[in-house]
């Protein structure tokens, strides 16, 4: 029987401005034994006619890309990097689907390191197509958006 997937969402205004062209966000897959296995990435927002998805760039098969190459169910958290005078910081709670792509890393790396690191640093010019993850929002929680 072919796997029933959930509506793709739509994230609201104050989401999509929290994720802007490039955010840090803690990704988080299932490792082979049923643990977590949490990483630091940085995730963009695309949108389509189907609704947002996040996605997110690595230069080589990481064990995050195993994981969800084995199993695609992911999470993502994203905090705002504002609000540290003592009052709850925004954070936004996502888990999805994932799916890997071969290819394309260098050139997603590129515009994310132009909001978020000096593109003249990273990625390196010589860098391998690497792989690009897409994330299916499926549910969405957090505080303060």
């Amino acid at each position: 029987m072919p796997a029933v997937l959930n509506p793709v969402m739509t994230l609201n205004d104050a989401a999509r401005e929290l994720i802007g062209n490039g955010a840090d966000a803690t990704l988080v897959t299932i490792n082979p034994d049923g643990s977590p296995q949490v990483s630091l990435v940085w995730v963009a927002l695309r949108s389509g006619p189907d609704g947002d998805e996040l996605v997110t760039a690595h230069l080589a098969e990481h064990k995050k890309v195993r994981n969800i190459r084995r199993d695609p169910r992911v999470a993502v958290t994203i905090a705002s990097p504002g609000n540290l005078n003592k009052e709850l910081r925004p954070y936004l709670s996502i888990e999805g689907t994932a799916y890997i792509e071969e290819g394309g890393a260098p050139e997603l790396l590129e515009v994310l390191s132009a909001e978020l690191l000096d593109p003249n640093v990273f990625p390196p010019k010589d860098a391998p197509p690497g792989f690009v993850t897409h994330i299916r929002i499926e549910k969405v929680g957090g505080v303060g958006l």
